[in-house]
């Protein structure tokens, strides 16, 4: 008999977190990182340093050759991981491994469609699950073309995080089984790392996202400077960084790796992270 199942299932690490800072009167931050760029013990160290400065909860995208979403910042980064022998297997491997020294920090996969069907959808949330993957993004499946995968997903525990733009109609994401954790807002058109909406532009979309869901609304795409990640931060639960931190870090790297790298992201992230703090509540 198929196990019952809820609309917007727990994600327990997510809840947690959003549990945990709301508390604090702190909003989330939140940043992406693709696997094995450039190598899989280089991201497995940067996971956890992005956690020593600050980051509540990691993104982590599986390399893919078409990442359709994706501006040339993260094209790039998933050629790099890609060619380190990356892809959707060895990131669950990456996950496992994180998770054999901190089992708190909620991380929510992003990627795309080809490599779910490929692994198989019940082969991958058990995988998933074992690995300790609280949630997945998947940038070119609506959910209302997501029932197979959503069912799998619920089954092991798992939510898929849906993803809202004005372009879409509430009903794009009204509450089913294996769809939670938080409404991920995406105030501008276009890819990831593109322009930057005025911020009376995502008030907008953040309100809108509200009256779609009780879920908690982070906001990403486009936000470049703490400044901007504070006034982000005023409006929503939480803020999520990607592209921008990546191009600060790549523009500063030069032949540097490993140490020198991790330590040019962390001083990103704390400047983030501070503006973030001090943003007054909404």
């Amino acid at each position: 008999m198929a196990a019952s199942i809820c609309p917007y299932r727990s994600i327990s690490r997510v809840d947690a977190m959003f549990d945990r800072l709301r508390a604090a009167g702190r909003r989330a931050f939140a940043t992406y990182a693709v696997a094995s760029d450039p190598s899989f013990e280089e991201s497995l160290a940067e996971l956890h340093g992005f956690v020593a400065a600050g980051i509540d909860l990691i993104e982590l995208g599986y390399p893919f050759s078409d990442p359709i979403l994706d501006g040339a910042t993260i094209q790039k980064a998933n050629r790099r991981g890609m060619a380190a022998g990356g892809n959707l297997a060895r990131t669950l491997d990456l996950v496992a491994a994180f998770r054999e020294t901190d089992g708190a920090t909620p991380i929510v996969l992003m990627g795309y469609a080809n490599p779910l069907a490929v692994m198989g959808y019940e082969a991958f949330a058990a995988r998933a699950a074992a690995s300790g993957v609280d949630g997945i993004i998947v940038a070119d499946m609506p959910l209302r073309e997501a029932g197979a995968l959503l069912a799998a997903l619920a089954m092991h525990g798992m939510v898929m995080i849906p993803l809202f733009a004005m372009t879409l109609e509430e009903k794009d994401v009204a509450p089913r089984p294996g769809v939670g954790g938080f409404l991920y807002c995406i105030p501008v058109v276009g890819p990831t790392g593109g322009p930057s909406a005025t911020i009376e532009t995502i008030g907008t979309a953040v309100a809108c996202c509200r009256r779609s869901t009780t879920l908690p609304v982070m906001v990403g795409f486009g936000i470049k400077t703490p400044e901007a990640a504070a006034a982000v931060a005023a409006i929503a639960d939480g803020v999520i960084v990607a592209s921008a931190l990546i191009d600060l870090v790549d523009a500063e790297a030069g032949p540097a790796a490993g140490v020198q790298r991790l330590s040019r992201y962390s001083r990103h992230i704390w400047a983030f992270r501070q503006a973030i703090d001090l943003a007054p509540a909404s």
